[in-house]
């Protein structure tokens, strides 16, 4: 596993998770489900975007050229709770500006 990286296609076009604790190998990695982000990312109802900082994610979606633009989920409840359903979708597109 790796951090996932909207600047980098081979780091944002293939199979998603979140790690679930320190260590994946010994924590796990969710693929699909609620998980609790270190971070807030946006507003109930948001689609959530991988971001140009390695692992982060945000409702604004990169926008820079060669960026890969990439739906991961949507945030589920207030900023306090930074909990969002992940479920990332499988397309992406890469931004020619």
């Amino acid at each position: 596993w790796e951090l996932a990286d909207a600047d980098d296609n081979t780091k944002s076009d293939g199979l998603l998770g979140v790690a679930l604790g320190a260590a994946s190998d010994l924590n796990g990695m969710l693929l699909r489900g609620i998980v609790t982000l270190d971070h807030d990312a946006g507003s109930i109802g948001d689609p959530l975007y991988l971001t140009t900082t390695a692992g982060d994610a945000s409702a604004t979606s990169p926008a820079g050229n060669g960026n890969i633009v990439r739906i991961i989920g949507y945030k589920i409840f207030h900023a306090t709770q930074k909990q969002i359903w992940f479920n990332p979708d499988s397309t992406f597109v890469e931004v020619s500006a």
